[in-house]
């Protein structure tokens, strides 16, 4: 899983072939498996898997910006912030499997119209995630091109921007942490905003903060997309670690910024 944090590419232009019927297997028995949908905060999300079967959905996704995918995985869950977080959480754990076994995808948030997608969606519940799924084209297609470039999808803020030691104040030297919260640092995030900010302190406890981006997403969709970026960092600081314990109380107050808000801490 760790190489996959750092192999794995959002991919739009695929090649059309269906998936094989032992990788479809693959898919179909990890979204039953009760065990792998349930984030930090409890929410248990549902993933849908869609075959095209020949029909078009690049209408739904990404104005047409996705080509080619033979299927489209699609999550429902609660509306909710800690909903959003397990939601991303349990997302990206897929996501990097479907890297390993050699299945492209790619995150979409808010450029898709959920009313098309024919999935039940219960009371409280949205779609706030969707990925196409398939074998990649051996050439982008241009459009594909112009979104990674509008994006910036190659370039990361710096490491001091994102992880400090104590406080908001100070940079982290420990060459260990550093590795591991490198991982964190490459993640995908909605149009690459990276919100997430981390403060480390001398028990080697990881407290999560979301430094919104202003104007971006949060009362413009029908959910808080940052949120999913959140469990997005949850889920790759987890695999840098082994294995964490997460706790909700809000760390010392000198760990707080004005421009931030407390998710969670890791220990």
């Amino acid at each position: 899983m760790k190489k996959a944090i750092h192999t794995r590419q959002s991919q739009r232009s695929f090649d059309g072939r269906e998936l094989s019927v032992a990788d479809e297997k693959k898919i179909l028995d990890y979204i039953c498996d009760k065990t792998k949908l349930v984030g930090p905060f409890g929410t248990r999300i549902t993933i849908h898997y869609i075959e095209t079967s020949g029909q078009s959905m690049e209408k739904i996704s990404t104005y047409g910006v996705v080509k080619n995918a033979p299927g489209y995985l699609v999550t429902v869950c609660k509306n909710d912030a800690k909903g959003m977080i397990d939601c991303g959480y349990v997302m990206e754990k897929l996501i990097l499997f479907l890297e390993i076994s050699g299945i492209g995808t790619c995150w979409l948030g808010g450029t898709y119209k959920r009313n098309q997608l024919n999935v039940p969606v219960g009371e409280g519940e949205i779609i706030p995630i969707i990925s196409p799924v398939g074998y990649v084209a051996n050439k982008r297609a241009l459009s594909d091109k112009i979104v990674r470039g509008l994006a910036g999808s190659n370039k990361r803020k710096a490491f001091d921007e994102l992880f400090f030691m104590n406080d908001f104040k100070h940079p982290i030297q420990d060459p260990e942490l550093m590795n591991r919260l490198e991982h964190v640092q490459i993640a995908p995030s909605a149009s690459n905003k990276q919100p997430w900010r981390i403060v480390m302190d001398d028990s080697n406890t990881a407290h999560l903060f979301l430094e919104r981006t202003p104007n971006y997403g949060y009362g413009k969709l029908p959910y808080d997309i940052q949120m999913v970026d959140m469990g997005i960092a949850i889920s790759h600081y987890e695999i840098a670690k082994g294995e964490v314990e997460f706790v909700e109380e809000k760390p010392e107050m000198k760990l707080l910024s004005e421009f931030s808000e407390f998710v969670v801490s890791m220990k």
